[in-house]
């Protein structure tokens, strides 16, 4: 299908905006256009219900250049007043506008992100323009946090080009370009013709009947859409059973109004209550054997998690146990960081495996594990660098000079400034600064032995009464008379020769 450039390259529709734009405009080309629901399309896409909201919304709105993609989307209730899913269909596209032609099958099975990366690399494929990592980054940008706004880096381009080429959707020849840019293709899937006769009407292909009229209606099926029978897995459409007496009421024809599905009822959805989310009707969820033998410390965890959530926590299991990590490491990761965690604190389950239990933490190297590389078990070199060198920046820093208080006393006003550590940068208790105690140098705790005192050397102090061995002239206690001398009455009182 058609799809307009300003969608992947605009910064203002996010990823799943651009997914559910295909999935809409393929549904739209039947004669009834879009009417699946937005649980419908979120087991098509396998997103989550929210995220088709939130999609759905970008496109309905319009965006900075004033250009809205879904100017269609109308409810529509029954003659009982009964209401159903709304109809949608997006715009039609100018005759001079910049698009790129994709598989309706690319918006099911590549997530969001993967799919605005493939759309960049077929449009520079088929304009035979060259393309880099970091013009891919440049069109793939942050949509929440710290980072909303901003394109990702070239590292997490590589990622994903790595990940499309494994999934056998494009080719990368790499450096085999100019100027050692990656060359890149767009692969097709090819059907085998068939032996059989066409039409059936000869058996042998010289006696078939040739076609001499073009069909319109397979060709440019956006611009002339065709009766298509539903999607798979779409409620069916059916005639009402009963008609209600009397006339019908009339209908204004303002466009405020909702749009009525005249003889038309979809399938009732079941009642439910309006406390809880609505049930999950999507396929069973397993685990393979590794996946149980991974999630063996967490098991009490996923008790309380959501079927949805389960698959996205054993999809990224599988992601990196087939990118090479072992079952003991990640069963270890997940043990480690249970340990360190109190359970009462763990508020939502998923959430904290998704985010801070599964993901590796360390740096490039695939070996670090959280600062300590896994084959060896020794500190990994490049993280006790940065570690250093964050702390020699910490020590040519001046620490902060908190704000005097308008009032002149000396109580703290706002937040209060707490010192680290220069070294390991562990906070001070109030009032202590400079290097905590394990990072202050300790003297050595091997004792050196002093050299043995030779036979026949003694002391010559207190007048050759001493005696003491002592191989350097005086001994200990002689050398500290001589240096505070006793007062005369005190040394008449003292013998000679006391030790």
């Amino acid at each position: 299908m058609k799809v307009p450039m300003r969608l992947v390259e605009s910064a203002y529709y996010s990823d799943a905006a651009l997914t559910v734009y295909m999935k809409i405009k393929a549904l739209g080309a039947r004669k009834e256009a879009c009417t699946a629901g937005l649980a419908t399309l979120a087991s098509y896409l396998g997103l989550s219900v929210s995220t088709v909201q939130r999609g759905l919304a970008e496109l309905r709105s319009a965006a900075p250049d004033g250009v809205v993609e879904l100017p269609e989307s109308r409810r529509r209730t029954l003659r009982g007043g009964t209401g159903t899913t709304a109809r949608r269909k997006v715009r039609d596209m100018w005759p001079n506008e910049r698009f790129i032609w994709l598989p309706v099958v690319a918006s099911e099975r590549l997530r969001p992100r993967l799919l605005r990366a493939y759309a960049v690399i077929a449009f520079a494929v088929v304009q035979n323009v060259p393309l880099t990592e970091h013009e891919l980054a440049g069109h793939l940008r942050h949509h929440s946090g710290l980072r909303a706004g901003r394109p990702i880096t070239t590292e997490a381009a590589g990622r994903i080009i790595d990940e499309l080429a494994e999934s056998r959707w494009i080719t990368v020849d790499r450096r085999a370009g100019s100027r050692g840019r990656h060359l890149f293709g767009i692969l097709v899937e090819e059907t085998s013709p068939s032996s059989a006769p066409d039409d059936l009407s000869g058996s042998d292909p010289d006696d078939r009947s040739l076609a001499y009229k073009e069909d319109l209606r397979i060709d440019r099926q956006e611009n002339e859409p065709t009766p298509w029978s539903p999607a798979v897995g779409e409620p069916l459409v059916e005639a009402r059973a009963h008609e209600p007496a009397g006339p019908p009421r009339p209908v204004a024809a303002s466009p405020d109004h909702a749009l009525r599905a005249d003889d038309e009822t979809p399938r009732p959805s079941p009642d439910r209550d309006g406390a809880g989310p609505p049930p999950y009707r999507g396929p069973q969820l397993t685990f393979s054997p590794r996946l149980h033998a991974v999630l063996e410390p967490v098991r009490f965890l996923l008790t309380g998690i959501g079927t949805y959530v389960q698959r996205r926590i054993g999809q990224e299991v599988s992601r990196q146990l087939d990118q090479g990590t072992e079952v003991p490491r990640l069963r270890a990761r997940l043990t480690h960081r249970l340990a360190r965690t109190l359970v009462a604190d763990i508020r939502d389950p998923g959430r904290w495996l998704l985010g801070v239990a599964l993901p590796r933490w360390g740096c490039a190297n695939p070996d670090c594990e959280a600062g300590v590389l896994w084959s060896t078990g020794v500190e990994c070199p490049s993280c006790r660098e940065v570690v250093a060198e964050r702390a020699a920046r910490r020590r040519c820093t001046p620490p902060p000079v908190a704000p005097p208080s308008p009032t002149g006393s000396s109580a703290e006003v706002g937040l209060r400034i707490v010192e680290c550590c220069p070294e390991c940068e562990r906070p001070h208790h109030r009032g202590n600064s400079g290097l905590c105690a394990e990072c202050r140098p300790r003297p050595a705790l091997v004792p050196v032995p002093a050299p043995a005192a030779p036979l026949g050397i003694r002391c010559p102090g207190l007048g050759g009464t001493c005696g003491r061995p002592a191989p350097r002239g005086l001994c200990r206690r002689c050398r500290t008379q001589e240096r505070t001398p006793l007062s005369p009455a005190l040394a008449r009182s003292v013998p000679a020769g006391t030790p």
